[in-house]
């Protein structure tokens, strides 16, 4: 089956979005002296060390996002259904975790802070990979990959029943 546009288009949404992703945790490391932690942790050497290995940790979260988002774009290029769903449920968390923001906190989204961009990737993601040619697409490709695995074991196991003749 032909690879439908919306299955490229996913895909883009997706590599912009992890785009997104490195400019933030660039700009968070850049701008990283000028973040405000507010707990006691004693001296002004302890302060640094937290600091240093909280800004650490949120590097690790940071490359383990890129690293998932790239994984699961080749993976939907490629025509896998889980990774559409896992693309799918992933732009959910994100798009309602923006939602409960906003709620909670009247966080506004501009372009200088990054979340009008990245909400509307992950709903332009959503949309793409919910499209009934991309589910299609991916279900096709499941199912040829399940009827291969299938047709292998069905001829390795009549492989091992032949009696062997000398």
């Amino acid at each position: 089956m032909k690879r439908p546009i919306s299955i490229y288009l996913g895909v883009l949404m997706i590599l912009l979005r992890t785009v997104t992703t490195v400019v933030t945790a660039v700009n968070i490391a850049l701008d990283w002296k000028k973040v405000d932690i507010s707990l006691d942790a004693g001296t002004s050497a302890d302060m640094e060390a937290l600091s240093g290995a909280l800004l650490v940790g949120l590097m690790i979260f940071f490359g383990v996002a890129v690293v998932i988002d790239l994984t699961v774009a080749a993976l939907i290029f490629r025509g896998s259904n889980r990774a559409r769903f896992v693309a799918m449920i992933l732009a959910t968390v994100l798009v309602l975790g923006s939602a409960v923001d906003f709620f909670a906190d009247g966080t506004s989204f501009t372009l200088e802070n990054g979340g009008l961009l990245g909400l509307s990737l992950d709903i332009l993601v959503l949309v793409a990979l919910s499209d009934s040619d991309a589910r299609d697409f991916t279900t096709g490709n499941s199912n040829t990959r399940s009827d291969a695995r299938r047709t292998r074991r069905t001829l390795r196991r009549r492989a091992r029943r032949r009696p062997r003749s000398a």
